[in-house]
């Protein structure tokens, strides 16, 4: 199953201008998919991730369009999920 999780250029530019990544899960949730991301890519977990494990609360995270709460990070995937992380922080 492949979900695709784009994020912000404040994190592009820390994995080398890369926008979005595409992830081979199998039966997961959202929050897997974060921690697959940020496993991959360590250098985005503290922006995504406060060090108690929660979702950084400037991070808003939508699913298919649709903005998750933080306890709605156990939302099961599907495959073709898009997942997009934005910042509170960016300016436009």
């Amino acid at each position: 199953m492949s979900v695709t999780v784009a994020f912000p250029a404040l994190f592009a530019e820390r994995i080398g201008g890369v926008e979005a990544v595409e992830l081979e899960l199998e039966g997961e949730t959202v929050g897997a998919a974060l921690r697959a991301l940020t496993d991959r890519h360590g250098e985005l977990a503290p922006l995504v991730w406060r060090p108690e494990h929660e979702l950084n609360p400037v991070m808003a995270v939508f699913l298919n369009g649709r903005q998750l709460r933080p306890e709605e990070l156990t939302t099961p995937t599907r495959s073709g999920d898009q997942i997009q992380i934005l910042s509170a922080l960016e300016g436009g």
